[in-house]
């Protein structure tokens, strides 16, 4: 839906939708119709992980990874317009409310 979203804000044409999918899949590792089914499992995914203390550790773990890479330097500029906590906090907030918890992403 979020995708969508977007595509619908920035004029993208179904056609060109189409052609975003495989390639979605092939990176995620699973399809649209297996993630929507991981969003509903029970228990949810956020009390699997850990629920807040979880997510937030998650977050850490991984712009810790991101941050102190210095062989990828494309991939810490993609988060040049933030500190390292802010981008936890945004990835923290998302992956809650996303995978199951309260509302904390806006």
């Amino acid at each position: 839906m979020t995708f969508l979203l977007f595509a619908l804000t920035h004029n993208l044409q179904t056609s060109h939708l189409l052609v975003l999918v495989p390639p979605a899949k092939i990176n995620a590792g699973v399809s649209y119709e297996e993630s929507i089914i991981a969003a509903q499992l029970q228990p949810s995914i956020y009390e699997r992980i850990g629920k807040e203390d979880g997510f937030l550790k998650l977050s850490q773990l991984f712009y810790n990874a991101v941050f102190e890479d210095t062989d990828n330097q494309w991939f810490l500029n993609i988060f040049s317009s933030s500190t390292k906590q802010e981008a936890v906090e945004n990835q923290y907030r998302f992956f809650v409310q996303t995978f199951g918890g309260p509302d904390l992403y806006r």
